[in-house]
């Protein structure tokens, strides 16, 4: 994989970190510590979640709580109890994590015990010999290694990615290139996705199927060269068109739209959930009644209406990510456009995760579309006489 795909691999992870296992358990209550080079001693323990940020970052302590770490070098060699959220250049982690970790960057090392989930976005992913991940690992990469032992399964999209190490669960992988290396023990299934067949070592073993299928051509390789970016590009310019116009043609919707999903985000998937399911339904029905007594053109019409509001559902949602992360930085205050902006490149940068990505940015679609009903249904309920 060239430079440009790691890049934007890395660019990838660093903006989905906060959206793809939620925030830290409070924020309000966490220890922050910053310096150039940062370091928390081999007897130091902190009770509380801990944002830590430098050129250097080295945690040696113990973490009692989640760990959110940025810095152009990044170590954890100590224990941290909860998750660990990491983004630099290099992130190494060879101590233990009791939760799940998610990191970004241009190398991401994982040499220690992680208790859950690995997710990484980088460059280099390398999960080493001495490792151990108790659940899943997800990794989007230029090129990826596993050699330590994973104990569920592995979905992987590099250009090069090797296994020396036991896998308990089934493989999904995209990569240019594959290899199985002595030392290698897949329990299950390995499904990969190469225009290459697999290099497998004589002392590889896989224990299920192996199932190799051909990646779909591309039309005269235009792709090869900015063609994602460009895709990129114009969705986020076409989606920040559209809630410009929103914002301007409804004024009130659209803050009403936001306070409705801060405050009952889970009525806002419900309803979002019954409203994307069962206006298909509700068509299809009108339609055959409409062929029978008339009037088939009314359910057609909706259809455009239908997609428009899954789009305007995406933007309220992307518009609230914006605001949050924004918020997180400093910046609560900032103007809408700033936000929507702001949260259309998060949600679009996140929904180019292999396998996730898709489920991800309808999910959001989801929060939004039942967050405008909410708000549709707020304003045209009538105020309460005095």
């Amino acid at each position: 994989m060239d430079r440009t795909s790691r890049t934007a691999w890395c660019a990838l992870g660093l903006l989905s970190l906060a959206l793809a296992g939620g925030s830290p358990r409070d924020a309000s209550a966490a220890e922050l510590r910053r310096s150039k080079n940062l370091v928390l001693p081999a007897a130091e323990t902190i009770h509380d979640d801990l944002y830590a940020a430098g050129t250097s970052v080295d945690i040696e302590g113990t973490v009692d709580g989640d760990l959110i770490v940025g810095g152009q070098t990044v170590t954890i060699g100590g224990t941290v109890t909860g998750d660990v959220i990491a983004a630099g250049r290099d992130v190494t982690i060879s101590g233990t994590v009791g939760g799940s970790v998610r990191a970004a960057g241009n190398a991401v090392t994982v040499e220690g015990a992680v208790a859950h989930d690995v997710l990484a976005g980088c460059g280099t992913m390398v999960i080493g010999s001495h490792a151990t991940v108790g659940r899943d690992v997800l990794v989007g990469a230029g090129n990826s290694s596993f050699g330590g032992r994973i104990v569920r399964d592995v979905r992987v999209g590099s250009g090069s990615a090797s296994f020396s190490g036991p896998v308990g669960g089934v493989v999904y992988a995209r990569a240019k290139d594959l290899r199985l290396a002595d030392g290698a023990v897949l329990e299950r299934d390995l499904f990969y996705t190469s225009r290459n067949e697999l290099t497998r070592s004589s002392g590889a073993i896989v224990r299920g199927r192996v199932e190799r299928h051909q990646p779909a051509t591309e039309f005269g390789h235009r792709r090869r060269f900015g063609g994602p970016v460009i895709g990129w590009l114009r969705g986020l310019i076409g989606l920040a068109i559209l809630g410009a116009l929103f914002s301007l043609l409804f004024t009130n919707a659209g803050p009403r739209a936001q306070e409705a999903l801060g405050k009952a985000p889970w009525a806002s998937l419900g309803l979002g959930l019954l409203l994307a399911f069962g206006f298909p339904c509700a068509a299809a029905f009108l339609f055959i009644l409409g062929v029978i007594f008339g009037g088939w053109w009314i359910a057609l019409g909706g259809i455009p209406l239908y997609f428009f509001a899954l789009a305007l559902g995406y933007v309220v949602a992307a518009t609230y990510v914006g605001r949050w992360l924004l918020g997180r930085s400093g910046r609560g205050g900032a103007a809408f456009g700033w936000a929507l902006l702001a949260g259309l490149a998060a949600l679009g940068l996140v929904t180019a995760i292999p396998f996730l990505g898709h489920l991800l940015g309808f999910v959001a679609t989801l929060f939004g579309l039942g967050a405008l009903a909410m708000a549709w249904y707020q304003a045209r309920r009538p105020s309460p006489a005095t």
